[in-house]
């Protein structure tokens, strides 16, 4: 019951937010909000779930609706609400910062790398400091560094900037009052070692550092991103978010069907995480990269099907490449080899495909679509092998899963065709044209079908159904004319049916095989 009371009054906060924007027509643009929550949630959703494997804090099994699988120290997990509440404060932060004045958004400094290495800087030496002096213990010293790092990220902005102080202000009296409160109905609880022992009423001093660092970095973003000129939007959107959950639902998936969720402890949302956002983002915005100049003869371009990227956007596009692929490493705190292994082994997929360096498996017939289905079988098979070695059982299921990604990798080629002969791009689009494209990926589909149909396990054997509606959906472009409308629309009904047929794909697929492992 407190676990619903807790989900509905964050609900009623995001929906008092937004009465605000609407009541006092504040500037609040999604091109803005969507890139700053995003990278904030995904940040300290990995601190809080490091937090939860150390035993800093905890939250009773009680005060939520759904713990996530993994335990940590304190034998909790993380509440699904944290997810809701972190989205709901930085946009709160984003609100706050949509009063700045034109003079503010005039003093706005750009982040320079030499601020970034400060900050990084100041956090580690902050945390080798209390650590030696012995004052408090891991949560202390991380918060007072996450703190002390943030300001000094934010130092600049602070100094030119009366909205951001004003929001900074703000942030912190809402959580003293708020987190005591929290605290107060048993939301939270903290083993004593981790930290000083000082508090703000009943709230942990170190909760106030943690809000501090949390609310720098939303302030910071915030600023950076609005005055980016629609960089950050354009390549938030160039990580193709409709497309997160084709990668996370496969690997989470997995892991459940090994009776792997609680095998790498309060890592697992941090990893699903991954594969959603940080994989997806280098995924698509490698190829965004090299195709730059494809995609300006490409009209579908420009939406929520990728963005149509400018120059200027480049080196914070490689910067995110970068970051995407670097924050694999922190998995290696799991201390199983196997989870960085295979988030490496997806960027060399994705790079494989993509980078004209390397192979560029994008312009070469037939592996192209082989590459492509990698890419969302590669995230299933991380988290099946969560649950220990390679199962022969796996080896039909995932070749129709793999086949089923082909296909659809086809009929995503057929609506480019023109396009990528206007480029000189050879593609299996270009290779079999619009009618041949769309008989090939049909046979695809019918193949995985009957590789289903003849398993023992009748969860694969419905599975069977998925690749038949999409063959259907084929229909109209298989035996009408043979345009780039009608493999435009093929696709589009494509993108429809994906969000049930892949979702039911990873579920009755990867769930069937649950039994390999006695589950």
């Amino acid at each position: 019951m407190t676990g619903l009371i807790y989900l509905a009054v964050i609900a009623v906060s995001l929906f008092g937010i937004r009465g605000l924007v609407h009541r006092f027509s504040l500037p609040v643009r999604r091109e803005v909000l969507a890139p700053t929550v995003a990278c904030t949630t995904v940040i300290f959703l990995t601190v809080d779930a490091i937090g939860i494997w150390r035993g800093w804090f905890g939250t009773p099994l009680t005060s939520t609706v759904l713990m996530l699988p993994g335990h940590g120290a304190l034998g909790t997990g993380l509440p699904v609400e944290e997810i809701v509440l972190l989205a709901a404060l930085s946009s709160l932060v984003c609100v706050l910062m949509s009063l700045a004045s034109k003079q503010d958004r005039a003093s706005s400094a750009p982040l320079s790398p030499r601020v970034v290495i400060s900050a990084v800087g100041a956090m580690g030496v902050t945390m080798a400091l209390i650590a030696g002096a012995q004052v408090g213990g891991e949560y202390t010293a991380v918060s007072a560094g996450m703190g002390v790092g943030a300001l000094v990220l934010t130092a600049p902005l602070l100094a030119n900037q009366r909205s951001a102080r004003r929001s900074l202000a703000i942030f912190l009296v809402l959580t003293v009052i708020f987190d005591n409160l929290m605290c107060a109905v048993g939301l939270f609880h903290y083993a004593s070692e981790p930290r000083s022992g000082v508090a703000v009423g009943i709230a942990p001093i170190e909760d106030i550092f943690y809000a501090a660092a949390f609310a720098l970095v939303a302030i910071q973003l915030t600023s950076s991103i609005s005055r980016g000129g629609g960089t950050w939007w354009r390549i938030f959107l160039s990580s193709r978010p409709v497309s997160w959950i084709n990668t996370a639902l496969p690997f989470a998936g997995g892991a459940l069907a090994a009776g792997a969720g609680e095998s790498v402890g309060t890592w697992f949302l941090p990893l699903l995480l991954w594969w959603g956002v940080a994989y997806n983002a280098f995924l698509y915005g490698i190829n965004d990269l090299y195709d730059l100049e494809t995609d300006r003869h490409n009209p579908r371009k420009g939406g929520a099907e990728g963005a149509l990227l400018q120059q200027r956007d480049l080196p914070a596009l490689r910067t995110t490449l970068l970051f995407s692929a670097l924050s694999a490493l922190i998995f290696l705190l799991t201390e199983q080899i196997i989870v960085p292994l295979f988030c490496l082994l997806a960027i060399g997929s994705a790079t494989i495909y993509s980078a004209p360096w390397f192979v560029r498996a994008r312009a070469i017939p037939i592996l192209d679509s082989v590459i492509s289905a990698t890419h969302f079988v590669l995230p299933a098979l991380a988290g099946l092998m969560l649950g220990g070695s390679i199962q022969a059982a796996w080896v039909a299921p995932l070749t129709a899963f793999l086949l089923w990604n082909m296909a659809s990798h086809v009929v995503g080629a057929l609506q480019d065709v023109d396009a990528d002969r206007h480029s000189g791009i050879a593609t299996v689009g270009t290779l079999f044209g619009v009618r041949g494209g769309g008989w090939f990926a049909a046979s695809l589909y019918g193949v995985a079908g009957l590789l289903l149909l003849v398993q023992g396990e009748w969860l694969q054997r419905l599975g069977a159904l998925l690749p038949v509606a999409s063959v259907i959906s084929l229909l109209p472009l298989l035996l009408g004319p043979a345009t780039h409308q009608a493999a435009r629309a093929a696709w589009r009904r494509f993108m429809l049916l994906n969000l049930f047929l892949g979702a039911g794909a990873a579920i009755l697929i990867i769930q069937s095989l649950a039994g390999s492992f006695g589950y």
